[in-house]
This record gives structure tokens, C-alpha cells and sequence, in this order.
């Protein structure tokens, strides 16, 4: 028979009791998923999910706990073993306890249903939900580090001196911890008020979202273009914003259009009321429907405001750019001068007008683009500076007598270059 030294013993006996903790955890676990199978309630199954890794760590250690007392250990090393893994099973009961809480919350959750279309108390119930989970979590976690801090001897002394100066540490800590004590008192001011609440369309910033999550530090906003806001839960305290879905998610959407000032206002109301809103595909629920010409403009176009409601913010934007696009088409098929048009009259000028048609017909078009210098470069050999007594006459008879085509705004061109084109200067 082999006989085992003290040495081993204090080996193998907690590394067995590690064994068997671990061998009694999955019978434990597999029992309980098979008695969960057979009940038709979830919560059953949650509690085994949850529990299942708390309990991989917590039996374990309470098994070292045992056994350390019943090895042959010096009293130093049993303390400073018992210490460790009281710290352990400080953790380990700190996770099963986060783990219920989660239990709980999911439990609760459960219960509302948030995709239901009359969904505010399932909303406000998930968000306080998610709220106070979030501020379990921080006390857990705060106690949990407090009782690790005091398995030491010496955190005892440093805790009796902390005391006798907590007025100074106090002022200290508040103002380094400021942006999370506001944060924090925020958030459980929130759960409390509810100013906003999961799933909330809000406008913050300008920017359209849902708040997709309430946490314990920050809200997340996801906007229409899938991207993430993240916003301190303090800034919604110190500034305001638009909560489209505070009481009920209904919402009446508003769509203008320009059209002219004579266009026949009770054809673009049945076509609003007949044509417009029957074809919105459910968008609309039926309720409030109106068209009215609300102001003039200063270019002398009516401004026409159409109201559709909608069941929630996100069908009545689509309504609007339905009601939109579906009138401007049907008064475009029937009243097609009552749209808005900008006219922009452009007068050119005679004298190019007057060049381009005599050089479409004198060919000097081709010419041009065979390589040759543009029109206004080309030499006016005609070119005559003006005498006093010069009148248009003259110039009319100097241009229709020059060899090369030539027009009356080539000759005064040329003058006011210098260029005579072979002709002599003076009277």
C-alpha cells in the first residue's frame, strides 16, 4: 500500500475537493435542465442558465475552504490561504448575485411587450427596469470590492483614519467624481420621471433617433441612418429636446407645397382626400386629414399645408413624403402651369448674335476650325482710323469695300487695338 507524505496531502486533497465540487455542479446542472424541460414556464430554464457558471467558481471554492482547515498547513500559510479564497468566494457570490438580478430583470421583461402597438407601459416598464438593473450592478459591485478591502487586517486601520478625515476626503471625492455622481443621480432620476423611455423617437441636437439604451452613465441613440449617438444622461437635465413619443407614439405629419396663385384649391383637396391619402398604403390611419393655403409667399406663390396623421413618427414621415410626391404628380398630369417654375430670360448680345449668323453664312466657320486664328484675331487690312468729319456712311462703305469679310464691329474693334491693317494713319 502507498502511503501518502504530508506533503502530498496537502496537494492532492484540495485538487480532489476541486474534483468532486466540479462532479457535483454538473449533476446539479443536469438535473436541474432536465426538471426545467419538463415544466412549460421559461423561468425555470433562466434560473439554470444563470446559475450554471456562478456555480462552476462558488463550489470550488467553498470545497478549498473545507479541506485548507483540514490539511496540515502552518497557521501563516492558513491565513493567508483562508484570505485568498475568502476573496474568491467574495467574487463568486457577487457574480450569482449579478446573475439573479439579471433573472429577475429578463423575468420582468418578459412579462411586457414592448412590440405590441400600444406599447408606453411595456416601454416604461423596460426602461426602469433597465435602469435599477444597471444600479444593482454598481452596488454589488461596490460591496463586493468593500468586503475583499476588509478580509485585510490593515484596510481596518486605513478605513478608522479615512474616517477621521472624511469631511476633507469627502470634498475631494465629490469634486473628482462629479461627472459620475451627476451621471449616476441622473439616471435614477430618469427611472423615476421617465422623460424618456426605451424605444422613445427623440430629437436631440437635431439629430432624429430612437433610444435604443437607457444605462446607468449615458443614453444610446440610434438615428435613421443607423449610426450611434451616445449622450451623457446629465445633458439631458440641461437641455431640451424633442420627445416625439412621450404619451402616445400618434403623430399628425405636416408636408407644404408651393403651387400658383391660380390653381382651383377645391380640385387639390379632392385630390388630397380622394386620390392622395387612399393610395398611402396604410400609412394613414384615418383620422385627421386637412388642406389649407397658409400664407403667400413673396414671389406670389400660395403655400398650401397638407395634414395627414399617422400611427407612429416613422409612418408619418413616410406619409409626408408620399403626400408630397403624389401631388406634385397628380397637379403636374392636370394643372401643369400651376407648378413652380423659376424663368430666367437670357437676352445675348446683338452684335454676337449679328457676327455668329454672318458667319454661318459666309463660311467662316469652317475656316476657324480648320486651325486658322479665331474671327477676332484675324488682320482688318481695311482698317481706317475716324476723321471729325467721318460718318457711318464711310464706315459702311470702307467695310463692304474691304477684300477680306468684315463687319462694322470688326472695324471698330480694330481701331481700338491700333490695328489699320495696311492703312495709313492721320486725316
Amino acid at each position: 500500500m502507498v502511503e501518502i507524505t504530508p506533503n502530498w496531502q496537502q496537494v492532492l486533497i484540495p485538487i480532489g475537493a476541486v474534483l468532486i465540487a466540479w462532479i457535483v455542479h454538473i449533476i446539479v446542472f443536469l438535473t436541474g435542465k432536465w426538471v426545467a424541460r419538463q415544466t412549460p414556464w421559461p423561468f425555470d430554464d433562466d434560473l439554470v442558465n444563470y446559475s450554471k457558471w456562478p456555480l462552476f467558481t462558488l463550489f470550488p471554492v467553498i470545497a478549498i475552504l473545507i479541506t485548507i482547515s483540514r490539511i496540515n498547513i502552518s497557521p501563516d500559510t492558513y491565513v493567508d490561504l483562508h484570505r485568498a479564497f475568502m476573496v474568491m468566494l467574495i467574487l463568486s457570490l457577487a457574480f450569482y448575485a449579478c446573475n439573479m438580478v439579471r433573472l429577475a430583470a429578463t423575468t420582468l421583461q418578459r412579462a411586457q411587450n414592448v412590440e405590441a402597438e400600444n406599447n408606453l407601459h411595456a416601454r416604461v416598464v423596460h426602461t426602469q427596469i433597465q435602469v435599477f438593473k444597471r444600479l444593482c450592478y454598481g452596488f454589488i459591485l461596490i460591496i463586493a470590492l468593500a468586503c475583499c478591502v476588509f478580509t485585510f487586517p490593515t484596510a481596518w486601520q486605513i478605513g478608522a483614519s479615512l474616517l477621521a478625515s472624511a469631511g476633507v476626503m469627502g470634498i475631494v471625492l465629490g469634486i473628482a467624481a462629479k461627472p459620475i455622481l451627476e451621471n449616476t443621480l441622473a439616471s435614477f432620476i430618469i427611472a423615476i420621471t421617465q422623460p424618456i423611455l426605451l424605444d422613445d423617437e427623440v430629437v436631440i441636437d437635431g439629430e432624429y433617433g430612437r433610444i435604443e439604451g437607457v444605462h446607468s452613465m449615458y443614453i444610446v441613440v440610434r438615428t435613421w441612418d443607423a449610426r450611434r449617438l451616445i449622450i451623457p444622461l446629465a445633458r439631458v437635465f440641461q437641455s431640451s429636446f424633442e420627445n416625439w413619443s412621450r404619451r402616445s407614439p400618434w403623430k399628425i405629419g405636416t408636408a407644404y407645397v408651393y403651387f400658383d396663385p391660380s390653381v382651383p384649391m377645391a380640385d387639390i383637396r379632392t385630390i388630397f382626400t380622394q386620390h392622395v391619402l387612399p393610395t398611402s398604403g396604410g400609412l394613414w390611419d384615418g383620422k385627421v386629414a386637412n388642406c389649407a393655403v397658409t400664407d403667400v409667399t413673396t414671389d406670389g406663390w400660395l403655400q398650401i399645408r397638407f395634414l395627414a396623421s399617422a400611427r407612429d413618427p416613422s409612418k408619418a414621415f413616410d406619409l409626408r413624403c408620399h403626400i408630397r410626391e403624389k401631388i406634385i404628380e397628380e397637379v403636374g398630369r392636370r394643372y401643369p402651369w400651376a407648378l413652380v417654375r423659376r424663368r430666367v430670360e437670357v437676352v445675348n448680345d446683338p452684335f454676337a448674335a449679328l457676327e455668329k449668323l454672318k458667319r454661318q453664312d459666309s463660311g467662316l466657320d469652317d475656316v476657324c476650325r480648320a486651325g486658322r486664328e479665331p474671327l477676332r484675331n484675324l488682320p482688318i487690312s481695311a482698317a481706317r482710323p475716324l476723321r471729325d468729319e467721318t460718318t457711318m456712311t464711310d464706315i459702311h462703305n470702307v467695310v463692304s469695300d474691304s477684300p477680306t469679310p468684315m463687319y462694322e464691329k470688326d472695324y471698330f474693334d480694330g481701331l481700338a487695338r491700333g490695328d489699320d491693317g495696311g492703312g495709313h494713319h492721320g486725316s
